[in-house]
């Protein structure tokens, strides 16, 4: 028999689900080519199936969105009433807060939130996401919209609700509570450029790990800069959004030679570190150099001097995404998408450029 009509057979064999964890045992033993029994080790002692094998059950739980028959009945009967929710770290204030607010929010409703961190890792979102809902999660609630592809086909073929945050996409109203990046970041550069600075900067966070985030961060500041006619070329330095990263970003801009009048950061935790290489290097904030951060977070207001930033509403985003996941659990119609607005929130590390020395 040939191969192709192997695999046609095969895939008419398999039941596609058509409503939420229909996929069975039987369907995914299918798929995978091996017993029923193959497929329980693999989901309860994988240890003791070898590689080759367990990679191929594993492809067919994911292709199919297959979910344990335990946490499948009770997903279909609405019994779990437990939230998945992955936030790239808890580290960083901002998405404590905004996990705290969420979590307060769904026990009003009588839901749980079960917690996972990927650091900004869409291998790690993914492989969390996955073993949540096979534990037992009814929703999930993820941060930004870029999604690795089995992830997306897994929620596709689980028709698990899921409600994605801190990004928006005016093209898009599936399921987001966020706000508008390259909208709020272009607010600070306008306010700089308002100040009188034309050689503005910016410390990104790294888009190349498929942040959608930071790389709507970075084309706002770059098409803000491009509109007024300002060069952009060489002076992004992206960084990951910690104290030190911020201080290791200014020095090597710094080390080129580049002599920015003011800097617009895609975080408070970039902007803090900023702060500390200036002072390393006294140069004075703002009258060297003007900095922006990106947050709010409680810290910024504390600093010397207290930082001038962008205020993101993580606490109403938190509650917001909580009434909505519920919403989408038990059937209630809610608005698909609610977009926050930032603000500016100006205190004393932006000030106008130092005129130049006759």
């Amino acid at each position: 028999m040939s191969e192709r009509l192997v695999e046609k057979r095969r895939r008419r064999a398999v039941k596609l689900p058509g409503s939420l964890n229909s996929a069975t045992t039987s369907d995914v033993a299918r798929l995978a080519e091996v017993s029923t029994a193959t497929v329980s080790r693999t989901l309860n002692t994988p240890n003791l199936v070898r590689p080759e094998v367990r990679e191929r059950v594993e492809a067919a739980i994911e292709k199919l969105g297959f979910i344990p028959n335990d946490s499948a009945r009770a997903l279909r009967q609405n019994q779990t009433r437990l939230i998945g929710v992955v936030v790239p770290t808890l580290s960083y204030a901002l998405y404590a807060e905004f996990y705290q607010k969420l979590q307060e929010a769904l026990a009003r409703h009588g839901f749980f939130a079960l917690l996972a961190t990927s650091e900004y890792d869409l291998h790690v979102e993914a492989e969390q996401a996955i073993r949540l809902i096979r534990q037992g999660a009814q929703g999930l609630v993820l941060v930004g919209k870029v999604r690795e592809k089995r992830l997306s086909d897994f929620l596709a073929a689980s028709r698990v609700p899921t409600v994605n945050t801190y990004a928006v996409d005016p093209t898009d109203n599936t399921n987001n509570v966020g706000f508008d990046n390259v909208k709020a970041i272009e607010s600070a550069v306008d306010h700089l450029i308002a100040l009188g600075h034309r050689r503005i900067a910016m410390l990104s966070g790294i888009t190349t790990r498929r942040n959608d985030r930071a790389l709507a961060r970075r084309r706002g500041y770059e098409a803000i800069m491009q509109r007024n006619g300002l060069e952009t070329e060489g002076w992004v330095e992206e960084a990951p959004y910690t104290i030190a990263g911020g201080r290791s970003a200014l020095r090597s801009m710094l080390d080129r030679a580049l002599e920015p009048t003011a800097l617009v950061c895609g975080s408070d935790m970039l902007a803090i570190g900023a702060l500390q290489e200036c002072k390393t290097r006294s140069i004075n904030v703002p009258g060297d150099l003007s900095i922006m951060g990106f947050d709010d977070l409680e810290i910024a207001a504390h600093l010397d001097p207290p930082l001038s930033t962008v205020e993101v509403p993580s606490k109403e985003m938190g509650n917001t995404a909580a009434e909505c996941i519920v919403g989408l659990c038990l059937g209630t119609e809610l608005p698909s998408r609610t977009v926050f607005e930032t603000g500016l929130v100006i205190r004393s590390t932006t000030g106008p450029p130092r005129a130049p020395s006759r």
